[in-house]
């Protein structure tokens, strides 16, 4: 079932009508229909749907925030790589590489410490 439709086209009962006619006939129209806008005095004031819908549109609000943080993620790490790409690219690590290393002292093959 999929509820991507806009508050104002879902089906609407007052509550007085839960009331009256009580939670048996909610959950037909809520079966029929897929969600039910209770109103009171014509304002919306809940939308029920079935615990199947509930908790799948729980599962697919917390599945895009996962996939929100996992491309954030991996937005940070391909800037990062860019900028260590960049500099390779760039002759830093060439100029880097051409330079003898600085030491305190030579060290010698089999020299005692």
């Amino acid at each position: 079932m999929d509820l991507t439709l806009n508050l104002p086209d879902l089906e609407k009962t007052p509550a007085s009508d839960i009331k009256a006619k009580g939670w048996p006939e909610l959950m037909r129209k809520v079966l029929r229909s897929g969600a039910v806008v209770v109103t009171n005095h014509n304002h919306p004031q809940a939308v029920v749907v079935s615990a199947e819908e509930y908790q799948r549109l729980v599962d697919q609000a917390s599945g895009h925030s996962a996939a929100a943080q996992r491309a954030q993620s991996l937005q940070a790490l391909q800037a990062e790589f860019d900028a260590h790409l960049s500099a390779l690219q760039d002759g830093r690590l060439a100029k880097a590489m051409a330079r003898p290393a600085r030491r305190g002292r030579k060290i010698a093959l089999g020299e005692p410490r």
